[in-house]
Formats: structure tokens, sequence, C-alpha cells
């Protein structure tokens, strides 16, 4: 009888090893998910990548900004009134619902996230709670992307979102990463 006990704390222990040890990265709502999707198959089919390049930086000839830049994952409010009020800019007429607008918005959001994620997903350990980009840990701290907000250690992929969690730590320090779909 002792034995069975002694058997069943060992694995009860092991049990809670392995799970205090494995990786907790706080996922992407499936909702969401499904939402960029969607706003990034209406890109393509719209051809907005003809003016706009979905990551890295503007072709030569292209007429608008860097989509992958973190003022458009912070700030997806400037890109949905820039889509509802499209006939003001300087952009072409493109018909969208206000459920494509939304889709359409969270996909730019996602660019900066998916421009910093690492290739290799192997030692991916957290989330910027800023744009949602998978990251290590060792890698932040080694190049200075760590804070500290009570008690609690967020990391970030790239010096511009550190900055902006600075300037709104509570609005970031809820829940880690979370994007409201504004």
């Amino acid at each position: 009888m002792w034995m069975r006990i002694g058997i069943g704390m060992i694995l009860l222990t092991l049990l809670m090893v392995f799970t205090a040890c494995s990786k907790s990265v706080p996922s992407v709502p499936k909702d969401l998910e499904e939402q960029i999707a969607v706003g990034e198959n209406i890109f393509y089919s719209k051809d907005c990548g003809k003016c706009h390049q979905a990551g890295g930086y503007p072709k030569p000839d292209e007429a608008g900004p860097k989509l992958s830049s973190v003022f458009f994952a912070h700030d997806s409010m400037h890109v949905k009134y820039h889509l509802y009020h499209i006939g003001r800019t300087d952009m072409p007429v493109i018909p969208l619902t206000s459920q494509e607008i939304s889709a359409v918005t969270q996909f730019i959001a996602s660019l900066h996230a998916k421009a910093f994620t690492p290739a290799n997903l192997d030692k991916v350990d957290a989330r910027c709670p800023v744009c949602g980009a998978l990251l290590e840990k060792e890698v932040a701290i080694k190049s200075s992307l760590q804070v500290a907000v009570g008690g609690k250690f967020y990391y970030f992929e790239c010096p511009e979102c550190k900055e902006i969690f600075l300037q709104d730590t509570k609005g970031y320090t809820r829940s880690g990463y979370v994007r409201d779909g504004k």
C-alpha cells in the first residue's frame, strides 16, 4: 500500500513539474484569427497589394505606407476610419461592408506581429502584449525589451512596442495580449 502511495506521489510530482515547466504563451482568440484570415483574403482579392505591401518596406513605386508599422498594430481605429472615409483620400474607392472593413483592419493590425515573429518557433515562450508577436524571453531580456509591472514581467519584440506599453501600462496589463477589435 505504501508503495502505491509512493508511486502516486512521484507521478503527481512529475506532473506538477512538467506543467510548471511547459510554455504558457497567451493565444490569439479563434474568432480574431478567423477575422484576420478573412481580412487577408479581402486585402488580396481587392488588389490592395498594388499600392500597399502587406509586410516589410514599401516598394519604391508604392503610394501607400508600410503596413507592418507598429502604428497600424497599435492604432487600428486610424485604419478603420481611413477605410470608412476612403473617398476623402488618395486611395481608389473600393466598396467594403462594415464587416469587411473590420476584417481588413484586423489583418493590417496583425502585420507588425508577423514581421517580428521569429522564423524558428521552437524557443518561443512569450507574446508581445502590444502587437501579439511571438518571441523568446531570453532575446527580449538581452535586448532590454522587458518591463516589470505589478510584479509581472512583460516582454517585447521591438523598442516601439515597449514604448507604447509604457505609455499605458494599465491598458496592456489586464490579460497580456488583447486586441479589442477597434
